[in-house]
């Protein structure tokens, strides 16, 4: 796995996709497969998990469907979810032994299920798509026919629901070869997409969103073992572009810092950081403009994104101090790479009127920043 793409990211964020018919902002959060494994390889209660090569691997040899959570919280009403992944123990014709570690009784399964996981408020509280696969006569070469079943879920206070199924012969691995499974989520419903090669619609469903953050992953049920390639996270962001828009120019900042007496305005480059990359991720080497505005100071970006690159354009609000009682003390609002705020107990420092300091405490993260003493970037 390619790590230098892994640390580039601020709350494991990374890249961006514009929606086909312009009516929203799309931007990849997590790409790859670095948020759905936080840890290095375990084996735990009949399972494995770890990296081979190219994919992420998790097997499960125990009783119980397993679920393997990305690390992000999605915070948006409407996202997209998509896994690339494939059940290695899948092939018609096999079998899996499962044996209880409670009795030692060894069960025998012919299908073993695999899929999707959104909308995960906790334990008992999540929506899935389920794949599974089977042979409808399997010891007739006349009649068989080899499908994929497709379920859509629903454990709403730990109780299971099916809200919806499909059958599925083409344009699918029926075996041990990679499928996408995709979801389009919104406040009150979810489509479901799977393919092997292109995507296409097999259940439209009402789903009503948990309110809040809600987690996205995948399952592995008894006896199987998925072999991921890649994981793909997107928000609609357009509410969040909106708010970030300003009247300022760099032209315009550039003659207001000229005129400027106000230590704290001007220009401030990226220096370092100390941060816990499992907790918060760097999303650029940024330039900032620090402007006077509600009794504290607006923070503009200038330059510098990695993270969402074309979507942050200078002139966009970044953050905001507010001043305290303390001097060179403020408390901050910052605003993330995917245009989400982070103010809790967050706080800016700035030493000697040239070292301005943001402190993620909830964290364990700082970015420091150096001013520009001739007032340009």
């Amino acid at each position: 796995m390619r790590k230098s793409k892994l640390y580039l990211m601020l709350v494991l964020l990374l890249g961006i996709v514009v929606d086909a018919h312009g009516k929203s902002y799309y931007n990849s959060i997590s790409n790859e497969f670095g948020g759905l494994y936080p840890h290095p390889g375990m084996r735990m209660q009949g399972r494995y998990k770890a990296i081979e090569g190219d994919r992420l691997v998790d097997e499960n040899a125990t009783m119980a469907t397993a679920m393997g959570l990305d690390t992000i919280h999605v915070t948006s009403t409407a996202y997209r979810y998509q896994l690339r992944l494939a059940n290695t123990n899948n092939k018609q014709g096999k079998t899996r032994s499962i044996k209880n570690p409670m009795t030692g009784e060894k069960t025998t399964l012919t299908s073993t299920e695999w899929g999707l996981v959104f909308n995960r408020d906790d334990d008992g509280n999540y929506c899935a798509v389920v794949l599974s696969c089977d042979n409808s006569a399997p010891f007739d070469d006349i009649t068989d026919k080899r499908s994929m079943h497709v379920s859509l879920v629903q454990h709403a206070n730990n109780v299971t629901k099916t809200l919806a199924t499909a059958e599925v012969t083409r344009g699918v691995s029926l075996e041990d070869d990679l499928n996408t499974i995709c979801v389009d989520v919104d406040g009150r419903s979810v489509s479901v997409s799977i393919g092997k090669k292109e995507l296409e619609k097999v259940i439209e469903a009402e789903v009503m969103r948990p309110a809040g953050a809600v987690r996205v992953g995948y399952l592995v049920g008894p006896g199987a073992s998925v072999s991921i390639e890649r994981a793909v996270l997107t928000i609609d962001n357009e509410k969040q572009v909106a708010a970030t828009t300003t009247s300022w120019t760099t032209e315009a900042l550039d003659e207001h810092f000229a005129q400027s007496a106000d230590p704290v305005e001007g220009y401030w480059k990226y220096l370092d950081r100390d941060m816990q990359d499992d907790w918060l991720r760097l999303g650029g080497r940024y330039t900032l403009a620090v402007v006077q505005a509600d009794e504290g100071y607006d923070i503009i970006y200038i330059d510098g994104a990695q993270v969402m690159k074309s979507q942050w354009q200078p002139g966009m609000l970044k953050g905001h101090f507010s001043k305290t009682i303390f001097s060179g003390n403020y408390d901050l609002k910052w605003i993330d790479a995917t245009m989400e705020p982070i103010d809790k107990d967050a706080y800016a420092t700035i030493e000697n009127g040239v070292i301005l300091t943001l402190n993620f405490p909830v964290y364990k993260s700082q970015v420091r920043f150096a001013k520009v003493i001739d007032k340009k970037p």
